[in-house]
């Protein structure tokens, strides 16, 4: 096989096969791939084949990260949108022994380690509220940032920035939630705006609540 195409195609489908395989971490399926890709591209023409390798193994990489990025996401919405739940949950959950080994952990550990499994979304909440423990280290960490990120709102000096908060406050932080309709109407804007205010709320607050380059295997 001396056809450039057809070994990429080739390392590629080699690449793919160690990506999908059910080993542990990240690191563990790119060393995989590597090596698969290696021996395949060696087979193929060594120079050719590590160039197809990397090149495969990038393209992998980046499709990862995305995932990782989409999930942040979708998990800081979760918790926006479970936050009275949680809230209340937090405040009036009684402390357990059972509990007590969790108290080194925190709040990347705890959902990472809820992430490891397959989780629906109400599963991924039930999970959170199980131990009054893990709860109380997501919520504490989450009202942390909650008011940091109030605080930034306000003194931005933004109207659109002030006015982002008020939308999130109202929709999913506040004891009385407001529906999008209402919140419109009081801010006097379309409803699209409002879903664009919480979207650019939600990125904001995936980088507080995970920090930049934090939980790499959420």
């Amino acid at each position: 096989m001396n056809n450039n195409a057809d070994i990429e195609k080739l390392v590629q489908a080699a690449v793919n096969t160690a990506i999908e395989s059910k080993l542990g971490d990240l690191e563990e399926k790119i060393q995989a791939a590597l090596n698969l890709g290696a021996t395949v591209g060696a087979q193929a023409g060594a120079e050719v084949g590590a160039a197809a390798a990397i090149k495969a193994i990038e393209r992998e990489q980046d499709k990862y990260r995305k995932r990782r990025l989409d999930r942040k996401l979708h998990n800081t919405k979760l918790l926006l949108k479970n936050y009275r739940t949680l809230q209340a949950h937090y405040k009036h959950a009684v402390y357990d022994v059972d509990s007590a080994e969790e108290t080194d952990t925190d709040f990347a550990e705890i959902l990472a380690r809820m992430n490891s499994g397959i989780y629906d979304d109400d599963m991924y909440i039930e999970s959170i509220k199980q131990s009054c423990v893990r709860t109380k280290i997501i919520m504490t960490h989450v009202n942390s940032m909650l008011n940091i990120y109030e605080a930034a709102c306000n003194k931005s000096g933004k109207f659109e920035s002030q006015r982002r908060w008020r939308v999130l406050h109202d929709l999913y932080l506040a004891p009385d939630s407001k529906t999008v309709g209402e919140i419109a109407i009081a801010e006097n804007i379309g409803e699209r705006t409002v879903y664009k205010d919480i979207d650019a709320c939600v990125n904001d607050l995936s980088t507080l609540f995970f920090g930049i380059g934090a939980l790499e295997n959420l």
